[in-house]
């Protein structure tokens, strides 16, 4: 498009949008941008921390999990209630569902059940079950094996909000049972 378009990051705490980042043109940017006024820092949960005094007097915490880069610039790499700990190691949900997304041309959405040995084991919820052979081949080829879903599970609908996001709490607590649930064929899953 012509125009110069701009996504912006912003929340109801700050009354206003605190960064931009480019999506067009020869300056376009995954990065995040903020204004001047505004100062970042992230927590010990790699959380982001806004300090914008132009549009309130309180330090923000946020449950935005960033990589927060020296020029003040930042990734959002997903909300820090979707992190899965699977025995120790922390997988973030929209982090896997990007890599994934180029992969799997079905709806589909990463969740965790609970497991014994892992605390949480990661699920991967797939609308349909064609192609089911080379999705998990593909899956194998570009996730680390601790990153792997430990189980695939078909589902009708994958449930979304009103707005059309996935609904993380309803994947989480509800995970369909009307539909076959698949291993993955790795040595490590019992």
């Amino acid at each position: 498009l012509p125009g110069e378009i701009y996504s912006t990051y912003g929340m109801t705490e700050t009354l206003s949008h605190i960064a931009l980042r480019r999506l067009n043109g020869p300056t376009a940017s995954s990065h995040y941008r903020p204004f001047s006024s505004v100062e970042l820092s992230l927590s010990p949960e790699n959380t982001l921390v806004i300090k914008a005094p132009l549009v309130c007097d309180d330090i923000l915490l946020t449950n935005d999990v960033v990589q927060l880069y020296p020029d003040h610039s930042f990734v959002v790499l997903g909300r820090k209630d979707n992190i899965i700990n699977s025995g120790g190691i922390k997988i973030q949900i929209e982090e896997l569902e990007e890599i994934l997304r180029p992969h799997i041309n079905v709806p589909f959405a990463i969740t965790s059940v609970p497991d014994t040995k892992l605390g949480q084991a990661e699920v991967l919820l797939l609308k349909e079950s064609a192609g089911i052979g080379r999705i998990e081949e593909k899956i194998c080829t570009v996730l680390h094996k601790y990153r792997q879903p430990r189980k695939i599970l078909f589902v009708s609908e994958i449930p979304l909000t009103g707005n059309g996001k996935i609904d993380r709490s309803q994947c989480r607590s509800n995970p369909p049972t009307d539909i076959s649930l698949f291993r993955f064929p790795y040595p490590f899953v019992s």
